[in-house]
């Protein structure tokens, strides 16, 4: 019993020295626990972080499809703003990119011209009545009855067109210029009124200037350095037009420019190959009728248009002095257009001090002789310093917006029309009637409606018309208020019918 004892005792401290034997290897064993816990810890961080940018690089390249698309937003609606203001401005008739200056060309409004005539013609065809109440609002140009200044100059130039494209149209362009000629003056007639003066020959086309070019002999003809028609364009890209009075008498009598002859016998061409006014009639009865104007008013015929001709209309009462009056004020720098607010003046603000500005330049900087510095600042170029780097203004009321030459309303369409009615009296016709005052205003429209710089917009023609043949100025806001409004009906509902 005492040996099994002793036995166990024996097995029992053998298993506790083998058990103190095997703790240094247990510590050991922790120890290199313990100093592999940084390492694994780091391990897991890292195994962490780089799933984090895994998925982080995931999110970002998820990202791109949007931005990119983002971007090309971006990019169109910069492009689509860009083109709107530079090239389809609402207010503009012009664009930038013309090919041309800049800002100069007819391009654009002879494209629209195209569509106004298609749509014109379609609403021949159409009984839709004018329903574009909803659109009222935003109709801000002529008269307020379009929404773009190219609809309303467009759409006025076709109804006006097409309004006087008609056999009394005919027939009366043919009695004017018969008497503008010479051809029916009447003797008695001229004893009775007894005019200040008198040409040695009535037939003026035999007269030296029927066949000499004058100042208006580019009334219409083609520029091709600015696209358009006339002497010049000022635009923001081409702000200096000032060149002087000798290069503009080079110009007006170059190989390009007209004498009254040519433009009457491409007249009278025209009126023997149709029985009504049509397009092209109208424009070659404009243009002759500004250059021949030089002739009849001469020196050695019926005498100055304003100091002779205009004064015995005064005279007889068959212009109405006042009325003419408020065309003359209306002029640029006129007291009465001074008073106006600066957004509605005919006076420009741009032209004059980019005129001084190029005369500065020309007489500090460049050193110019002083005879061509008097050269450029010849009075006979005043009106150059007017023209405007656009041609809009506010109207009136101030609600809405109108085209304007900067040069005031047309004293030049008072003195044709006033000619024209001197030259029926002196041959014993009836004086013009407002029927006949309609058809000149289309004859000298057609030639003035583009984008040149020297022209002048439909109201100021109306307006110099009606005053010239013994009307009034409010007349001629009576026919363009008229003219607006049949113009945007005939324009828009053309398009409904199209659409």
């Amino acid at each position: 019993m005492m040996q099994i004892k002793n036995s166990h005792l024996s097995s029992a401290s053998r298993m506790v020295q083998n058990t103190f034997n095997s703790s240094p290897k247990i510590e050991a064993t922790n120890t290199i626990a313990k100093n592999n816990e940084p390492a694994a810890l780091s391990a897991t961080q890292t195994a962490k972080t780089h799933e984090g940018d895994s998925k982080g690089q995931s999110s970002n390249n998820s990202k791109l499809p949007f931005r990119a698309m983002r971007y090309a937003a971006y990019l169109a609606g910069s492009a689509y703003l860009y083109d709107k203001t530079a090239n389809n401005f609402f207010l503009s008739t012009t664009s930038l990119h013309d090919g041309k200056c800049g800002f100069t060309s007819d391009a654009r409004l002879n494209d629209a011209q195209d569509k106004a005539r298609k749509r014109y013609q379609s609403n021949h065809s159409s009984t839709l009545e004018n329903n574009n109440s909803l659109l009222s609002p935003l109709r801000l140009c002529g008269e307020n009855q379009f929404l773009t200044m190219i609809d309303y100059r467009a759409a006025t130039k076709e109804s006006l067109s097409d309004l006087v494209d008609t056999e009394q149209a005919h027939s009366s362009i043919l009695k004017n210029i018969m008497c503008l000629k010479g051809e029916l003056t009447n003797e008695e007639a001229i004893k009775k009124l007894n005019p200040e003066k008198i040409p040695k020959d009535f037939d003026l086309t035999n007269s030296e200037a029927y066949i000499s070019k004058n100042k208006y002999s580019l009334t219409g003809v083609r520029n091709e350095e600015t696209g358009s028609t006339g002497y010049t364009s000022r635009s923001i890209t081409k702000p200096f037009v000032e060149k002087g009075l000798k290069h503009f008498i080079e110009d007006t009598h170059g190989e390009k420019a007209l004498t009254p002859k040519q433009c009457m016998e491409n007249l009278d061409n025209l009126l023997r190959k149709n029985i009504t006014l049509n397009s092209d009639s109208q424009f070659a009865a404009g243009q002759a009728l500004l250059v021949f104007r030089q002739v009849y008013a001469g020196e050695d015929t019926w005498g100055d248009a304003e100091r002779i001709i205009l004064k015995s209309h005064y005279n007889r009462g068959t212009v109405l002095q006042d009325e003419a009056d408020k065309i003359e004020l209306s002029r640029p720098f006129s007291e009465q257009d001074l008073a106006k607010s600066v957004f509605k003046r005919n006076t420009s603000i741009a032209g004059p001090v980019l005129y001084h500005a190029y005369i500065y330049i020309q007489e500090k900087i460049f050193k110019l002789p002083p005879d061509k510095i008097e050269d450029l600042k010849h009075k006979s170029m005043a009106d150059l310093k007017n023209l405007p780097l656009t041609h809009v203004k506010l109207i009136d009321s101030g609600v809405g917006f109108e085209d304007a030459s900067g040069l005031g309303d047309s004293f030049t369409a008072l003195n044709a029309t006033s000619c024209v009615n001197h030259a029926r009296i002196m041959s014993g016709e009836a004086p013009l009637s407002k029927d006949d005052v309609v058809i000149l205003i289309g004859c000298l429209n057609a030639v003035y409606d583009n984008s040149s710089g020297i022209r002048h917009s439909l109201r100021e023609i109306a307006r110099g018309c009606f005053v010239g043949a013994g009307f009034t100025v409010q007349d001629g806001d009576d026919f363009y208020k008229q003219i607006c409004k049949n113009a945007s009906k005939q324009f828009y509902n053309g398009r409904r019918q199209k659409l």
